[in-house]
Protein backbone atom coordinates (compact mmCIF):
# COMPACT_ATOMS: atom_id res chain seq x y z
CA UNK A 1 0.00 0.00 0.00
CA UNK A 2 2.57 2.55 -1.16
CA UNK A 3 -0.03 5.30 -1.59
CA UNK A 4 -2.35 4.60 1.32
CA UNK A 5 -4.68 7.52 2.15
CA UNK A 6 -3.26 9.70 -0.63
CA UNK A 7 -5.27 11.57 -3.24
CA UNK A 8 -4.18 11.41 -6.87
CA UNK A 9 -5.25 12.98 -10.15
CA UNK A 10 -4.46 11.05 -13.34
CA UNK A 11 -5.10 12.93 -16.57
CA UNK A 12 -5.88 10.98 -19.73
CA UNK A 13 -6.77 8.09 -17.46
CA UNK A 14 -9.67 6.47 -19.31
CA UNK A 15 -7.46 4.14 -21.35
CA UNK A 16 -3.91 2.99 -22.01
CA UNK A 17 -1.11 4.05 -19.69
CA UNK A 18 -3.37 6.43 -17.78
CA UNK A 19 -5.96 3.74 -17.03
CA UNK A 20 -3.25 1.31 -15.92
CA UNK A 21 -1.74 3.99 -13.67
CA UNK A 22 -5.09 4.91 -12.11
CA UNK A 23 -5.86 1.24 -11.41
CA UNK A 24 -2.43 0.60 -9.91
CA UNK A 25 -2.62 3.68 -7.70
CA UNK A 26 -6.04 2.59 -6.50
CA UNK A 27 -4.74 -0.88 -5.64
CA UNK A 28 -1.94 0.77 -3.65
CA UNK A 29 -4.40 2.63 -1.44
CA UNK A 30 -4.88 5.98 -3.19
CA UNK A 31 -8.15 7.72 -3.89
CA UNK A 32 -7.94 8.50 -7.59
CA UNK A 33 -9.72 11.00 -9.79
CA UNK A 34 -9.34 10.51 -13.54
CA UNK A 35 -9.58 13.51 -15.82
CA UNK A 36 -10.30 12.59 -19.43
CA UNK A 37 -12.37 13.75 -22.38
CA UNK A 38 -12.64 10.33 -24.00
CA UNK A 39 -14.88 8.34 -21.65
CA UNK A 40 -14.99 6.50 -18.33
CA UNK A 41 -12.19 4.53 -16.74
CA UNK A 42 -13.23 0.86 -17.16
CA UNK A 43 -13.11 0.17 -13.42
CA UNK A 44 -14.66 3.43 -12.17
CA UNK A 45 -18.25 2.24 -11.89
CA UNK A 46 -19.15 1.34 -8.31
CA UNK A 47 -15.76 2.28 -6.86
CA UNK A 48 -16.02 5.39 -4.70
CA UNK A 49 -12.23 5.65 -4.64
CA UNK A 50 -11.91 5.81 -8.42
CA UNK A 51 -13.84 8.67 -10.01
CA UNK A 52 -13.82 9.73 -13.67
CA UNK A 53 -14.59 13.31 -14.68
CA UNK A 54 -14.74 14.91 -18.11
CA UNK A 55 -12.03 17.59 -18.05
CA UNK A 56 -10.11 19.11 -20.97
CA UNK A 57 -6.65 19.64 -19.50
CA UNK A 58 -5.80 22.34 -22.05
CA UNK A 59 -8.72 24.46 -20.78
CA UNK A 60 -7.46 26.43 -17.80
CA UNK A 61 -10.94 27.36 -16.55
CA UNK A 62 -12.13 23.74 -16.71
CA UNK A 63 -9.05 22.55 -14.82
CA UNK A 64 -9.41 25.18 -12.10
CA UNK A 65 -13.10 24.30 -11.65
CA UNK A 66 -12.44 20.55 -11.49
CA UNK A 67 -9.61 21.04 -9.00
CA UNK A 68 -11.69 23.30 -6.77
CA UNK A 69 -14.50 20.74 -6.71
CA UNK A 70 -12.08 17.92 -5.89
CA UNK A 71 -10.47 19.88 -3.07
CA UNK A 72 -13.87 20.72 -1.57
CA UNK A 73 -14.80 17.03 -1.62
CA UNK A 74 -11.58 15.22 -0.69
CA UNK A 75 -8.89 17.79 0.10
CA UNK A 76 -5.73 18.86 -1.70
CA UNK A 77 -4.36 16.11 -3.97
CA UNK A 78 -1.00 14.63 -3.00
CA UNK A 79 -0.15 13.42 -6.51
CA UNK A 80 -0.65 14.70 -10.04
CA UNK A 81 0.09 12.36 -12.94
CA UNK A 82 -0.07 14.27 -16.20
CA UNK A 83 -0.66 11.58 -18.79
CA UNK A 84 -3.03 13.13 -21.34
CA UNK A 85 -1.72 13.52 -24.88
CA UNK A 86 -2.42 13.09 -28.57
CA UNK A 87 -0.56 12.50 -31.83
CA UNK A 88 -1.10 14.02 -35.28
CA UNK A 89 1.88 12.74 -37.26
CA UNK A 90 3.27 14.05 -40.50
CA UNK A 91 6.56 15.16 -41.98
CA UNK A 92 7.34 18.78 -41.15
CA UNK A 93 7.04 19.92 -44.77
CA UNK A 94 3.47 18.64 -44.91
CA UNK A 95 2.33 19.25 -41.33
CA UNK A 96 -0.52 21.71 -41.01
CA UNK A 97 -0.25 24.62 -38.61
CA UNK A 98 -3.47 23.37 -37.04
CA UNK A 99 -1.93 19.98 -36.22
CA UNK A 100 1.23 21.65 -34.94
CA UNK A 101 -0.71 23.92 -32.60
CA UNK A 102 -3.21 21.27 -31.48
CA UNK A 103 -0.51 18.82 -30.37
CA UNK A 104 1.50 21.51 -28.59
CA UNK A 105 -1.65 22.87 -26.92
CA UNK A 106 -2.86 19.51 -25.59
CA UNK A 107 0.45 17.79 -24.86
CA UNK A 108 2.56 20.67 -23.53
CA UNK A 109 -0.15 23.12 -22.51
CA UNK A 110 -2.23 20.28 -21.05
CA UNK A 111 0.72 19.36 -18.83
CA UNK A 112 1.52 22.91 -17.74
CA UNK A 113 -2.05 23.98 -16.93
CA UNK A 114 -2.82 21.28 -14.30
CA UNK A 115 0.62 21.87 -12.77
CA UNK A 116 0.01 25.61 -12.54
CA UNK A 117 -3.40 25.07 -10.96
CA UNK A 118 -2.17 22.65 -8.29
CA UNK A 119 1.17 24.28 -7.41
CA UNK A 120 -0.20 26.96 -5.00
CA UNK A 121 -2.03 24.25 -3.03
CA UNK A 122 1.03 22.00 -2.83
CA UNK A 123 3.19 24.92 -1.73
CA UNK A 124 0.73 25.90 0.98
CA UNK A 125 0.65 22.34 2.29
CA UNK A 126 4.42 21.91 1.97
CA UNK A 127 4.75 18.85 -0.21
CA UNK A 128 3.50 16.74 -3.09
CA UNK A 129 4.48 14.89 -6.25
CA UNK A 130 4.03 15.61 -9.95
CA UNK A 131 4.96 13.19 -12.73
CA UNK A 132 4.91 14.37 -16.32
CA UNK A 133 4.64 12.49 -19.64
CA UNK A 134 7.52 12.66 -22.07
CA UNK A 135 8.51 10.07 -24.70
CA UNK A 136 11.55 8.69 -26.51
CA UNK A 137 10.29 10.90 -29.34
CA UNK A 138 11.67 13.84 -27.35
CA UNK A 139 15.05 12.74 -28.69
CA UNK A 140 13.76 13.24 -32.25
CA UNK A 141 11.61 11.03 -34.46
CA UNK A 142 10.88 11.30 -38.17
CA UNK A 143 7.33 12.38 -38.92
CA UNK A 144 6.69 13.65 -35.39
CA UNK A 145 8.05 17.19 -35.27
CA UNK A 146 5.02 18.44 -33.32
CA UNK A 147 4.89 15.47 -30.92
CA UNK A 148 8.68 15.45 -30.40
CA UNK A 149 8.70 19.18 -29.69
CA UNK A 150 5.89 18.83 -27.17
CA UNK A 151 7.60 15.94 -25.37
CA UNK A 152 10.99 17.66 -25.33
CA UNK A 153 9.25 20.73 -23.94
CA UNK A 154 7.83 18.63 -21.12
CA UNK A 155 11.34 17.56 -20.09
CA UNK A 156 12.36 21.22 -19.88
CA UNK A 157 9.19 22.07 -17.99
CA UNK A 158 9.81 19.23 -15.54
CA UNK A 159 13.38 20.31 -14.80
CA UNK A 160 12.28 23.92 -14.31
CA UNK A 161 9.38 23.05 -12.00
CA UNK A 162 11.64 20.74 -10.00
CA UNK A 163 14.00 23.67 -9.36
CA UNK A 164 11.19 26.08 -8.54
CA UNK A 165 9.38 23.73 -6.16
CA UNK A 166 12.16 21.83 -4.38
CA UNK A 167 12.17 24.36 -1.54
CA UNK A 168 8.51 23.51 -0.91
CA UNK A 169 9.22 19.74 -0.81
CA UNK A 170 7.35 19.20 -4.08
CA UNK A 171 9.03 16.64 -6.33
CA UNK A 172 8.59 16.82 -10.11
CA UNK A 173 9.79 14.01 -12.38
CA UNK A 174 9.20 12.81 -15.92
CA UNK A 175 8.46 9.40 -17.46
CA UNK A 176 9.48 8.83 -21.08
CA UNK A 177 7.95 5.66 -22.55
CA UNK A 178 9.04 3.98 -25.75
CA UNK A 179 6.81 1.81 -27.92
CA UNK A 180 3.93 0.78 -25.64
CA UNK A 181 0.94 -1.40 -26.57
CA UNK A 182 -1.81 1.20 -26.27
CA UNK A 183 -4.74 2.40 -28.34
CA UNK A 184 -2.54 5.26 -29.60
CA UNK A 185 0.15 2.84 -30.80
CA UNK A 186 -2.49 0.70 -32.52
CA UNK A 187 -2.84 3.50 -35.08
CA UNK A 188 0.80 3.11 -36.15
CA UNK A 189 1.24 1.17 -39.46
CA UNK A 190 2.38 -2.45 -39.05
CA UNK A 191 5.63 -1.86 -40.94
CA UNK A 192 6.53 0.94 -38.55
CA UNK A 193 5.69 -1.25 -35.55
CA UNK A 194 7.94 -4.02 -36.86
CA UNK A 195 10.76 -1.53 -37.36
CA UNK A 196 10.35 -0.32 -33.78
CA UNK A 197 10.48 -3.84 -32.36
CA UNK A 198 13.66 -4.66 -34.29
CA UNK A 199 15.35 -1.67 -32.62
CA UNK A 200 14.36 -2.66 -29.05
CA UNK A 201 17.10 -4.64 -27.27
CA UNK A 202 14.53 -6.41 -25.06
CA UNK A 203 12.74 -7.49 -28.25
CA UNK A 204 9.18 -6.58 -27.33
CA UNK A 205 6.75 -3.73 -26.96
CA UNK A 206 6.13 -2.39 -23.49
CA UNK A 207 2.83 -2.72 -21.66
CA UNK A 208 0.84 0.07 -20.00
CA UNK A 209 1.64 -1.64 -16.70
CA UNK A 210 5.37 -1.25 -17.29
CA UNK A 211 4.94 2.52 -17.38
CA UNK A 212 2.35 2.61 -14.60
CA UNK A 213 4.78 0.96 -12.20
CA UNK A 214 7.32 3.68 -12.93
CA UNK A 215 4.73 6.37 -12.15
CA UNK A 216 3.98 4.50 -8.91
CA UNK A 217 7.64 4.44 -7.91
CA UNK A 218 8.09 8.15 -8.56
CA UNK A 219 4.86 9.03 -6.74
CA UNK A 220 5.77 6.99 -3.67
CA UNK A 221 8.16 7.64 -0.81
CA UNK A 222 10.50 5.09 -2.44
CA UNK A 223 11.61 7.97 -4.70
CA UNK A 224 11.73 10.62 -1.96
CA UNK A 225 15.20 11.85 -3.01
CA UNK A 226 14.44 12.10 -6.73
CA UNK A 227 13.35 15.25 -8.51
CA UNK A 228 13.92 16.79 -11.92
CA UNK A 229 14.63 13.40 -13.49
CA UNK A 230 13.49 11.89 -16.79
CA UNK A 231 13.28 8.10 -16.65
CA UNK A 232 13.06 6.22 -19.94
CA UNK A 233 10.86 3.12 -20.02
CA UNK A 234 11.70 1.90 -23.51
CA UNK A 235 13.21 -1.59 -23.46
CA UNK A 236 16.68 -0.19 -24.09
CA UNK A 237 15.85 1.47 -27.42
CA UNK A 238 17.73 4.64 -26.44
CA UNK A 239 20.95 2.60 -26.36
Amino acid sequence: MLLENRIAIVTGGAQGIGAATASLFRSEGARVEVWDTGGEHPEAAGDEGLICRKVAVSDADAVEAALAELISRLGVPDILVNNAGIIADGFASDLSIEDWERVLTINLGGTFIPCRALIPHLRKRGGGVITNPSSISALGNRGQSNYAASKAGIIGLTRTLAQELAGDSVRVNCVAPGAIETEMFDAVPEKVKEKFIRRIPLGRLGSPGDVARLHLFLASDEASYMTGQTLFCAGGITL
